[in-house]
């Protein structure tokens, strides 16, 4: 009974994390995780969202042969979506986690939720292979982010490591919100 409870328990986070954001663009070249959803005509307006889409698609870093490139930053009360691409230019793997960083707004930290990731980002990339999806970071229970107070947005995915741990080099960033 325990072990179907185990086993219950983890399909259901499984399940959960297949439904996280899918219209925040990765930036990537290919954007293969974005699903577009076909819009029917209807006589009701759209639904107004709350919030602020950012085009960060302009910033990229390198850290030991991994090329990290941002896309869309969505701004929510509930959580920021970080559509994020890697590049492992090296001919070895790499190693890099970027869905267990965190974002800094403000005096908030919020932390990347691993479950409601989607797409294909990091672990051990192995050389030459392109990645990319949308990192979800959600604020401490009970708070709410203020969209309208946020100036900019540091994030910081942690670091990339090469296999004979001989170099490792941080990837962060800072995206200006106006």
């Amino acid at each position: 009974m325990k072990k179907l409870l185990v086993l219950s328990s983890a399909l259901s986070l499984f399940l959960l994390g297949a439904c996280g954001n899918s219209d925040v663009s990765t930036g990537g070249e290919g954007n293969s995780t974005e699903v577009k959803e076909e819009r029917t005509e209807t006589k009701e307006a759209p639904k107004e969202e709350s919030g602020k889409t950012i085009d960060a698609s302009a910033q990229i870093v390198e850290a030991a042969g991994m090329k990290v490139g941002l896309g869309e930053v969505k701004i929510a009360e509930d959580k920021i979506s970080v559509g994020i691409n890697l590049e492992n230019t090296t001919q070895e793997a790499l190693s890099f986690y970027p869905d267990q960083g965190s974002a800094v707004v403000g005096d908030m930290q919020l932390q990347a939720n691993l479950f409601l990731t989607t797409g294909t980002l990091g672990g051990d990339v192995q050389g030459g292979v392109k990645q990319e999806g949308v990192i979800e970071f959600l604020p401490p229970e009970g708070k709410t982010i203020d969209t309208n107070a946020i100036t900019e947005i540091k994030l910081i995915f942690g670091d990339v490591t090469t296999a004979d741990f001989m170099t490792s080099k941080a990837v962060e960033f800072t995206v200006p919100v106006k």
